[in-house]
């Protein structure tokens, strides 16, 4: 089979987008899929226009031979309705790919492992997305290469239409999709289960979805869904700062470090997701702890109390 496509989702920010588009560089994929929403209202944002125009000579010129579809919006729909869009739009066209915002710089294995995966995968219905972004420590050597987790990460990911098939941006009925009350998610521990749910009843009641991400998860949890969980940090995000969409902060999580996946791979013997690298997850990322430590750990980041190490629960 040929290999994956991939998509590169961009807005107004050349600079970040020219390092990722440098870091595929050497992988040279045959079919990329750019995709940009447009400007905002110029009073407010100035800057915009002329940052989306860069923006899409970089994504119509690569620097390797490849055929190029593009997705380029008029007028500007947000990140929620401009992502979900492109990415429906992308697995329209293929069955399987990769899909990187414009600030998150592949490793240089990132696109190996996530071609290697979604083919052993392929048929498995349970896995349903494989994530370049891990935040959790790192598997030891010996072992398996990788393993599974129960969270998604936007970071850098990988997927297959027949998983992107059960994602819907509206999310306002979902309570009623699955009845359970606090056990909609009986796979998960209680207090991340009850953290998820207000996140997605937060996400519903927006009169316009402010995200697109928060419901591509709850695909996930409703099914049981499992994501593929590198045993290396493969993407590093470095698109922090008042720029920024949403991390407009400082995040221990952004200009990290990446790995290298050993090869061979040395698969795991079951799809059992990984509890402790979940649970790191859970608690030093998504800050789903007791209502006393999660406003301490609020306070810490905010005012970036110690090392980034630290705030990331001693990971380098």
């Amino acid at each position: 089979m040929q290999r994956p496509a991939v998509l590169l989702l961009a807005f107004n920010r050349p600079e970040p987008l020219r390092a990722v588009i440098d870091a595929l560089r050497p992988f040279a994929p045959p079919r990329v899929y750019v995709a940009a929403d447009g400007p905002r209202e110029p009073g407010r944002f100035p800057h915009d226009a002329a940052g989306c125009a860069r923006v899409r000579e970089l994504l119509t010129d690569l620097p390797w031979t490849c055929e190029v579809k593009s997705r380029f919006l008029d007028s500007n729909q947000g990140c929620a309705r401009a992502v979900s869009g492109a990415i429906t739009w992308f697995f329209n066209q293929e069955p399987e790919g990769i899909i990187l915002e414009d600030d998150c710089v592949p490793g240089p294995s990132f696109l190996p492992f996530c071609e290697a995966m979604l083919a052993r995968y392929r048929d498995d219905q349970q896995v349903m997305s494989v994530l370049g972004t891990r935040c959790a420590p790192p598997l030891p050597d010996g072992g398996p290469s990788y393993g599974f987790s129960n969270y998604f990460n936007v970071w850098g990911w990988a997927g297959w239409r027949r998983s992107w098939d059960h994602y819907r941006l509206d999310i306002t009925s979902w309570r009623t999709w699955n009845e359970g009350g606090d056990r909609l998610f009986p796979h998960l521990p209680a207090r991340p289960a009850r953290a998820w749910a207000r996140r997605f009843d937060a996400v519903a009641r927006q009169a316009v979805p402010g995200t697109w991400d928060h419901q591509w998860t709850l695909a996930h949890m409703m099914r049981a869904g499992r994501c593929v969980l590198p045993g290396r940090n493969l993407v590093s995000n470095i698109g922090s700062g008042a720029d920024a969409t949403h991390v407009t902060r400082d995040s221990p999580w952004c200009h990290r470090l990446t790995g290298c996946m050993p090869e061979p791979l040395i698969h795991p013997a079951t799809t059992r997701t990984d509890s402790e690298a979940d649970h790191h997850y859970e608690a030093w990322a998504s800050n789903h702890r007791s209502w006393p430590l999660r406003k301490a750990w609020q306070w810490i980041n905010r005012w970036r109390v110690g090392s980034a190490r630290f705030r990331r629960g001693g990971i380098d």
